[in-house]
């Protein structure tokens, strides 16, 4: 168990933090980064939007295979060294990639930089809540999740805006040569983990998984992360298509631009970690999981400035949903925190691998409209688990 947890005062605290944004904002950087380079790795090897969306699910898929694995072993990896070393092969991943002569092998290579990129979430936030002052972890998660919007956002920005410089595959380089440097920083002075297993914690596979798969409360916030997930990657995914077409044309440094949205999901993380602690995770949750709604619709106004404003509302809609759903599975009864953050994690990103492929399916059917239909509709079903949950939760409350 962990003693002595970091306060402000702890002269590690300011290290420690600055360091967990930074390689929060590097493993982001790597992980969506690539997304707007597919309009132009579908042109260079001729594919169709859904077979270059493979580029981004490959990497949630591999990240979801993983998540896999630190569900069963969470309370046997270190808590630092297994997230610093994914970040610093991630990082020497990317150089390959961007010399990759095939499709396939850029696929191929994305899921394994997805393997690697995949113990990060779930034992960042588990070692915020191991490591820290219970009254800092609420805010810390807001601030680390902030900083993967910051991270989506930088990397997206950058390499569009490169694309208009440079080819993709430099542009993959340079997001590479800026994150290896995080990384080799992280490894250097990140604070080590002095989280140590009890003999409670090493049970057979039996008593970690079962527990798991039998808390409805814990598959319904699953559940609600796949959608969060993968409505967000369908979106970021399409909306280049759209914008690059006619009528707006957009050229790639114009385009840039619009990656600068993420920066409503930075602020609407803090903000949410935040009234967490005043008004609960059921009340932000809801409200954000409506604030995605009014966004997604926003775009369908035909206008530019519409695609703009509402993508910034759909974002700040879910990361104030995914920071909502991560603090509650902290206040679950009968959970270990690492695997039931992890099963949230893989169910996030599996939704992202899944709906990035399926809006791409939507989108070939019914263009823009076909996306913002999946999007409506994740969120209906979001609701209805949202409202099955809370029931759970007060029962569970009034039983306490």
């Amino acid at each position: 168990m962990t003693t002595n947890l970091y306060t402000r005062q702890d002269p590690a605290y300011k290290k420690a933090l600055l360091l967990i944004i930074l390689s929060a904002i590097a493993s982001y950087m790597l992980k969506h980064g690539p997304q707007p380079l597919v309009p132009l790795i579908t042109a260079e090897f001729s594919l169709s939007p859904a077979q270059g969306s493979l580029v981004v699910a490959a990497e949630m898929l591999g990240m979801s295979t993983v998540l896999l694995l630190v569900i069963i072993l969470a309370d046997y990896l270190d808590r630092k060294w297994m997230p610093a070393l994914g970040l610093l092969f991630a990082s020497c991943l990317s150089f390959i990639i961007s010399l990759s002569p095939s499709f396939p092998l850029i696929v191929g290579l994305r899921y394994v930089q997805g393997i690697l990129l995949g113990t990060f979430p779930a034992l960042m936030v588990t070692y915020i809540n191991e490591e820290f002052s219970p009254k800092l972890a609420g805010s810390l998660i807001g601030i680390y999740l902030g900083s993967t919007a910051g991270g989506g956002l930088l990397g997206r920005f950058s390499t569009t805006l490169l694309s208009g410089y440079f080819s993709w595959r430099q542009s993959f380089f340079i997001l590479a040569l800026v994150c290896l440097v995080v990384a080799a920083a992280f490894c250097l002075w990140f604070p080590a983990s002095r989280f140590q297993p009890t003999e409670k914690h090493l049970g057979s596979l039996h008593r970690t998984i079962l527990p798991l798969l039998t808390n409805k409360s814990l598959l319904l916030l699953g559940w609600i992360g796949f959608t969060l997930m993968g409505t967000f990657a369908a979106i970021y995914t399409y909306i280049t298509f759209v914008l690059i077409a006619a009528p707006y044309s957009l050229p790639k440094t114009i385009l840039a631009s619009i990656f600068l949205m993420q920066l409503c999901g930075s602020i609407s993380s803090a903000v949410s970690g935040r009234l967490i602690d005043k008004w609960g995770s059921p009340v932000i949750l809801r409200s954000s999981l409506l604030i995605m709604a009014a966004g997604s619709l926003i775009t369908l106004g035909l206008p530019l400035s519409c695609k703009f404003i509402g993508l910034g509302v759909f974002i700040a809609g879910v990361f104030g949903s995914h920071v909502a759903a991560t603090s509650w599975i902290g206040r679950l009864p009968g959970v270990n925190k690492a695997p039931a953050t992890s099963l949230y994690m893989l169910f996030y990103y599996v939704g992202g691998s899944v709906l990035s492929v399926v809006g791409g399916l939507c989108y070939h059917a019914w263009d823009w409209t076909g996306v913002i239909l999946l999007i409506l509709v994740c969120v209906a079903l979001s609701l209805a688990a949202l409202f099955q949950l809370n029931r759970t939760w007060q029962k569970n409350t009034t039983a306490a």
